[in-house]
């Protein structure tokens, strides 16, 4: 199956403005669980570049979490995409 890259490209922007105002949203009124719920839903991410890199320490605190989000957001894109592409299909 193909997979659209705007579907990809459009998925990577919304993570991303999603993110960001939930970070800003966060700053704002000081709230941590709504930096919470962006963790929890990289989490399974997270833990995988974790587990690969073997990090341990205050370099585990920052990077990890930072590389997780970002494969993440790719990996849900992808599979974004793939759905919607595999509906794209069916509806032509």
């Amino acid at each position: 199956m193909k997979i659209s890259m705007k579907f990809v490209a459009a998925s990577v922007a919304a993570q991303i403005i999603t993110c960001a105002s939930l970070w800003l949203t966060a700053i704002l009124f000081s709230s941590d669980s709504l930096f919470n719920i962006i963790v929890y839903f990289y989490w399974p991410c997270i833990i995988l570049v974790a587990w690969f890199l073997g990090t341990r320490g205050e370099s585990a605190m920052i990077a990890v979490p930072i590389y997780g989000m970002a494969l993440g957001m790719i990996f849900y894109s992808v599979i974004l995409a793939v759905v919607l592409s595999f509906l794209k299909k069916k509806r032509d």
